[in-house]
């Protein structure tokens, strides 16, 4: 199955909103997300349900500062 796309992609593949934040390292905007398993994804701030859902661990610079070692 590939990976949502979209805003309304992700809430129909059992994704669901969980809060907006301020990245540590890069100071974006993120929405965090809980996968249909549970876990928190951060996505870059979406305007609306046809946005592109795009994970934030792709467009931080920082993001290798967050990875589990």
């Amino acid at each position: 199955m590939p990976f949502p796309q979209t805003r309304d992609a992700l809430m129909a593949a059992g994704y669901r909103f969980d809060n907006h934040s301020v990245c540590k390292g890069c100071k974006a905007e993120v929405e965090w997300w809980l996968t249909p398993k549970g876990k928190k994804m951060p996505f870059d701030l979406m305007q609306s349900g046809d946005s592109k859902a795009v994970t934030h661990f792709s467009s931080c610079p920082d993001a290798e500062d967050f990875r589990r070692r």
